[in-house]
This record gives C-alpha cells, sequence and structure tokens, in this order.
C-alpha cells in the first residue's frame, strides 16, 4: 500500500437526505389514505351483496377492491427501496500499487451472431482488453454460445487488432477504449492532437477499417472457400488459445496485451443447456483451471468499456479490509448509448438503476443485475462470509465431498484449494494445449450430472433470470453487495428499438421472477427464514418477484370502472364526499412521489408521462402473458422460453424511434390486450361523459370520468396506432380489426347491465 494511503479510506458512503425523510414521511401519509380506501371499498362491497343477485356493482366493486389489495401489498413491499438510499464515492488512486493487485476474469458472453452483430462484440472485447489494469492480469474469456464459426475467427482478427490498439490507448491514456466510439468524432471531445498523437491514431484507424472490413467479409462468408456456419444448434464444446493466433508477434513497446480465450460449450438438442447462466458455469469451470483469480467481471457482449477505470472503482471495494470479507460483488448500473430523448419504451430502466438499486444499497445491496458485476469468485462457490479464504474453507472437505459438488476434474477441484497462478501462459499451455481433453471435459453436456452446479454452487438455474436468483441466494447466505454510479458510466451498451422485441424482453423477465415468487424461494418465505436480518432487503426482493402481478389490478381498473361509469354506476364516493379525500391523497402521493424520484435521478414530466404509459401497456403485455406462462407451466403445459432480443433494426424503425412514434410493426397478439381495454375506456369515456351530463350525475361519477381520461391519455399512442395512422408501424390490421371487435363486444354486452 502507498505509504500516503495508509489510513484514507478507499471509499465513503452517505445517507441522502432530505430524500430519506420525506420518504418515511410520505409512508405515514399514504399508509393511512391507504387504509381508508381499503376500508371504504370493503364496506361498500359488503353492503351491495345479495345471496339472490349478483349485479354488474358488486362484482366491479369485488374485483376493484381485490386489485386495490394487489395494489397496497406492493406498496408495502416497495417501502424496503426508499428506507435508506446512499450514495457512495470512490478514490482508486489509494489502491495498493499495481503489483499488489489481484488478478480479474472478465466473462463476455454471446449467444447468436445474428442478432448481436459481430463488430459489436468485437468492439466489447477490445474495449476490455485495454482497461486501465495490469494486462498480466487481465484474463478475457469470450463465450460462444452459438459455436459460430464467424466469431471464433472474428475474435482471432480482435486480437490481431489489439495488439496494436491496447498499447495506442495506455500510451496517449485514450478516455474511451472502444475503436468504434473512440473514431467517431461526433461522439468524443478528441484531446489536443499533438503531431505524434495524430499520426499514431492516423495509423490505428487505418488498421481498424481494414478490421471491419475483414469481420464483414466473415459475415458473409467470403473469408473462406468452405464458407463459415455461422450458428449451430448442435456443437461439441470448444476451447481455444487466441495468443496462439500470433506466431511472429510484433513488438508492443512496454505494454502487454491480455490474454484472451474463446469457449463454446458442448450444446445438444434436447439436453437442458439453462441458458445464460449455463454458459456462465461453463466460464467459471474453465477459467478456474486456466486462471482462476479471484475476482470476475461479467459482461454482455453488447456492453463496451466506456470508463478504462472501471475496475479499479470495483476494487475500492472489493480490497476495503472491513467490507471484504463479506462483499460478494460490485454491480455497476447498465447505460445505454442508443435511448432517444424521450425513451418512449422506458429502455433506460431508470426506476431500477437510478432510484431501486440505490435504495438497495442503504440496506444489504443492490441486485446482481446480469452483466456489468465484479463478483468474487468464492462467493459463487458456496463459501461462507466473514473473511476466511475459499483455499481454507474447501481444505476443511475431503476430494470425494468436493467432486460431489463440483464434478470429477481433479484440476478444478484442485483449483479450489490451491493459490491463484499469475502464471497465465503456463496454465494456458499445460491445460488446453497439453491436457485439452480434461479442460473440453469441463464444457461438456454431461459434466454437471450429479453435482450441485446450478444448485448450489455457481450461477443458480432456478430461473430464466440468473442474476436475480443468484443475487438472491447470496444476499440469504450472509454477502452484501455495493453499487458503484460514477457520474461517467462504466460500461454503455445498446437496447432493442423495436416495440415487440422490448414487450419480449419484459415478458421473458417477468416470466422468470414470477417463477421464484411461486417456488419455495419465494423471497418473502425463503429469504427471511435464511436472514431475519434483512426483512427489508427480503420485501425488495419480493416485490421484484411479484412485480407481474400489477397485471391484475391494471385489468381491474381497465374493465370495470368504465363499464360502469358506461352505465351510470358509481364505484367511488362523491367528490364533496370526504372520503373522496382519501382517493385524492392516494393518487396524488403516488403520482408526487413518482415525479420525484423522476426529477431527482435528472429526467422531467414526460419521462414521468412514458413511465407511467408504459407500466400501464407494459401490465397488460409482457407481465399478463408472463403470469399465464407461469400459470401453464406449474400444470406442465408449457415452459418459459428464454428468447434472445435482436439488438438490429432496419432504418424505417431507427426512425420512427428517434421521432419518439411507437412503432407497432410486427407486433404479436401479446399487445391485443393493451389495445382492446384502450378502445373499451375510449368508448366507455364518450358514452358515460354523454349520460353523466344527461343526468347531471357530474359529482358522483367525476372520479370514474378523471380516471378514464386518465387511461386515455397514456393510451394515445395505442389509439392513433389503430384509427388514426396508416404507416409500416401501426398496429398490425389483424391485431387492430380483432381489437375492435372485442372492446365492441365488450361494451354492448354490458351497456345496458
Amino acid at each position: 500500500m502507498k505509504d500516503n494511503n495508509n489510513y484514507l479510506p478507499m471509499h465513503t458512503c452517505r445517507v441522502i437526505e432530505p430524500t430519506t425523510t420525506i420518504n418515511r414521511l410520505q409512508f405515514l401519509l399514504h399508509l393511512c389514505a391507504a387504509s381508508v380506501v381499503l376500508y371504504y371499498h370493503a364496506s361498500c362491497l359488503f353492503s351491495t351483496i345479495h345471496l339472490d343477485r349478483i349485479s354488474l356493482a358488486s362484482v366491479s366493486l369485488a374485483f376493484v377492491f381485490l386489485a386495490d389489495v394487489v395494489l397496497f401489498f406492493m406498496w408495502v413491499l416497495s417501502q424496503g427501496f426508499r428506507y435508506r438510499p446512499v450514495s457512495r464515492s470512490v478514490f482508486p488512486e489509494r489502491l495498493p500499487d499495481d503489483d499488489l493487485l489481484p488478478d480479474l476474469d472478465v466473462f463476455i458472453m454471446t449467444a447468436n451472431p445474428d442478432k448481436e452483430p459481430t463488430i459489436e462484440v468485437m468492439n466489447t472485447v477490445l474495449s476490455v482488453m485495454a482497461l486501465d489494469y495490469p494486462s498480466e492480469k487481465l484474463h478475457i474469456y469470450l463465450s460462444d454460445d452459438a459455436g459460430a464459426d464467424v466469431t471464433l475467427h472474428a475474435v482471432k482478427e480482435a486480437y490481431s487488432f489489439g495488439r496494436f490498439w491496447v498499447p495506442f490507448c495506455k500510451r496517449f491514456a485514450i478516455g474511451v477504449r472502444c475503436p468504434e466510439v473512440f473514431f467517431d468524432d461526433s461522439k468524443i471531445n478528441q484531446q489536443e492532437r499533438e503531431k505524434e498523437f495524430v499520426q499514431e491514431r492516423q495509423k490505428i484507424k487505418v488498421m481498424y477499417d481494414e478490421f471491419k472490413k475483414k469481420v464483414k467479409k466473415l459475415k458473409e462468408g467470403k473469408d473462406s472457400t468452405r464458407g463459415f456456419q455461422k450458428t449451430r444448434l448442435e456443437h461439441p464444446s470448444k476451447i481455444e488459445n487466441i495468443r496462439e493466433v500470433e506466431t511472429n508477434s510484433t513488438d508492443t513497446g512496454d505494454f502487454m496485451i491480455p490474454s484472451l480465450v474463446y469457449v463454446s460449450r458442448e450444446k445438444r438438442k434436447g439436453v437442458p443447456h439453462h441458458f445464460k447462466a449455463g454458459a456462465l458455469n461453463v466460464l467459471l469451470r474453465v477459467s478456474g483451471v486456466i486462471s482462476n483469480s479471484p475476482y470476475i467481471l461479467v459482461l454482455d457482449c453488447d456492453m463496451y468499456s466506456n470508463d478504462p477505470s472501471s475496475v479499479r472503482q470495483a476494487m475500492c471495494f472489493h480490497l476495503d479490509s472491513k467490507l471484504s470479507p463479506s462483499l460478494a460483488f460490485v454491480q455497476f448500473p447498465q447505460v445505454f448509448y442508443n435511448i432517444n430523448k424521450n425513451d418512449i419504451y422506458c429502455a433506460e430502466l431508470r426506476i431500477f438503476f437510478k432510484t431501486l438499486w440505490i435504495g438497495l444499497d442503504g440496506l444489504r445491496g443492490p441486485v446482481l443485475s446480469g452483466t456489468n458485476f465484479f463478483v468474487k469468485r468464492c462467493a459463487l462457490y458456496g463459501a461462507k462470509p466473514g473473511g476466511t479464504s475459499n483455499r481454507e474453507e474447501f481444505n476443511l472437505e475431503d476430494i470425494s465431498r468436493l467432486k460431489h459438488k463440483f464434478g470429477n476434474s481433479n484440476e478444478f477441484c484442485l483449483s479450489l484449494v490451491e493459490k491463484s497462478s499469475y502464471d497465465f501462459d503456463k496454465k494456458i499451455t499445460t491445460y488446453v494445449n497439453s491436457q485439452k481433453d480434461k479442460v473440453l471435459m469441463l464444457a461438456s453436456l454431461e459434466y454437471e450430472s450429479d453435482t450441485q452446479w446450478g444448485d448450489q454452487a455457481s450461477f443458480l438455474y432456478g430461473s430464466v433470470v440468473e442474476d436475480y436468483f443468484t443475487g438472491f441466494h447470496l444476499h440469504c447466505r450472509g454477502w452484501v453487495s455495493t453499487y458503484c454510479f460514477p457520474s461517467k458510466p462504466a460500461f454503455l451498451g445498446n437496447v432493442p428499438i423495436n416495440f415487440n422485441d422490448t414487450l419480449v424482453q419484459n415478458k421473458r423477465w417477468n416470466a422468470g421472477l414470477f417463477e421464484v415468487a411461486l417456488s419455495r424461494h419465494c423471497p418473502l418465505i425463503f429469504g427471511i427464514s435464511k436472514n431475519f436480518n434483512s426483512v427489508l432487503q427480503s420485501m425488495c426482493y419480493a416485490w421484484l418477484a411479484f412485480w407481474p402481478v400489477f397485471s391484475f389490478p391494471l385489468l381491474c381498473y381497465g374493465i370495470f370502472p368504465q363499464l360502469c361509469f358506461l352505465n351510470g354506476i358509481s364505484l367511488f364516493p362523491e367528490i364533496t364526499c370526504p372520503w373522496f379525500g382519501a382517493f385524492a391523497v392516494v393518487f396524488l402521493s403516488s403520482c408526487i412521489q413518482h415525479l420525484r424520484e423522476v426529477i431527482r435521478s435528472g429526467r422531467n414530466c414526460t419521462t414521468w408521462c412514458n413511465e407511467q404509459r408504459f407500466w400501464m401497456i407494459n401490465g397488460l403485455t409482457g407481465q399478463l402473458f408472463a403470469v399465464f406462462n407461469v400459470l401453464l407451466k406449474l400444470v406442465s403445459i408449457s415452459a418459459v422460453n428464454f428468447d434472445l432480443t435482436n439488438k438490429t433494426a432496419d432504418k424505417a424503425q431507427i426512425k420512427r424511434y428517434e421521432n419518439g412514434v411507437f412503432d407497432f410493426e410486427g407486433c404479436s397478439l401479446m399487445l391485443l390486450p393493451a389495445t382492446t381495454l384502450s378502445l373499451v375506456n375510449l368508448g366507455a369515456l364518450i358514452g358515460g361523459a354523454w349520460q353523466m351530463i344527461k343526468f347531471k350525475s357530474i359529482d358522483r361519477l367525476f372520479a370514474q370520468f378523471s380516471l378514464s381520461c386518465f387511461i386515455l391519455a397514456l393510451s394515445l399512442p395505442l389509439i392513433e396506432g389503430i384509427i388514426f395512422r396508416r404507416d409500416t408501424g401501426r398496429v398490425p390490421p389483424r391485431l387492430a380489426i380483432w381489437s375492435i371487435v372485442l372492446s365492441g363486444l365488450i361494451i354492448f354486452m354490458f351497456m345496458f347491465s
């Protein structure tokens, strides 16, 4: 440790005030008002129930009351996020000298070269190779779940280019080390152009352009007479040391180049491969016998390094003597570069990364979020927190018990108890070359049979949201996590800008979360029983797990108040009634809290409106279908699918997205409930407003009229897509016709109830 930094903290943490105090006061106010609303609807429900007749009013009151109960339940769970939000700062300059820093393994995940552009994947690899960290302590593993020839050959070309790119970045202290971004002058501020820099930059740019041409030829299958098979549904395991691509290494000066290993696990049709979690576990095993670094960075293939100092920022937490013994992982936020200014699909995920994860950081730490996290290897292996190293912990077990947990590889079991090796070249030569079969076995389908991979050790298999599930179990075992949210994004990625892909992605997430909610690992039971000291943390995990149930109150409030309004039936108190005040407080309290959080995160009222709209649409599409999907799986009718989202889009889609126009092109039947209910609301609003004026019942029906107007404002893009738009981005005609027919039937059936 540097002498002058011996007693200086490497990071600080402070509670965010006055936000914390306001949150707790708002909790008390909202609790009182919400309790009054529940009492009012319960009393009205019991007063309208008649044994000899079931009316629209009684049925509507029953469903609205149940909707209120669900909303109240979810609101209570959400208070854990807002109990103690904190802010952290890091001081990388106080870290130990480079020779004392630990090794780091980097896992980059890709699965389909058609949906995940190869050149984008290679830019992520190159940006990580150029991280501001000792190159000899940086070991990069690219997992190719498609077993695609184009990816293997492209990563060889990337490594060849990286031998010049990495020294250039470190020599001139380049701030953004993703080549595509660096060479796009419109995206970065170029540093002062000294003659040497200008000449070197031009030379590297020519090399990068040539590199891109080679990758493009690979994609087109023109670079080889035999051609490339882009994606294989079945393929054997393959591990290759990319460093061997250069037989006559060119001198790179004083800068070494990080190691790079290509890994493609075995896949066969009909054999479960556990999606991303399975690929991560293969990398855990393969890296364990090669580099065996104590810390691991996990990145999605489209999430390039935007700040080369991110590793040092993470190490400010992992190397802290007080925090480190119980720290499992450091999570960085996901930030995206291709979001339009209005973010109409809420792809920024602002509520999670700028609000909820900050609140979790004040408890036991944020949720493991799929990418951009630095995790301690021994924590994934099932070690207990408290400072005992995995060597000491696993040394207490005999070899047979280790093999029962981790499989029959002697090499891997020895990696659990041996000190990490820093001689990567020796390891790669020993295991990937002379003992290649033993390493390939670690990436085979049979290796995990009769072991605890995916159950007790490693990334867990109980859900398609393996990140959430694994992080939850780490917290249940007593580990904590921290949230590092620097002003400059550490990593930048892209998101689907196609609306249908967004819905598919949300459906997958919601299905995975709801699976956990209905399993024996439900956070309200499993989490609290495992670690009672983290009740608030378990409440937060439960809120995420039960998140899809928002579809139920949205369905109820999207149907019954409108049908009653159409028939002149009041479900809410008159505007002059004292009870009305409680309803107004609940609605305004929720809206104001949401708006306050939006503004505090640097956004405006447009973001608030877009998030309200997408919450409604997502609840009636992705969340609703996710619930049905999981319920069908419970009765063995279907299974939850892992659908990859497409990271490419055509020019028309890009233009509509940049202009803030919803693009419904290609939407499936998943959109039908949202479009149908928007038309039901429109029809009920017109008919109900006419009756309200005709019978002078404005005071009695004002609440339902206001609710319908609010829903109309949020559903305008849907109505425009059905009725007014004629471009290719409109709601598909088949869906529009079905929506009009179904909404007409619903209104006709209940018009005179």
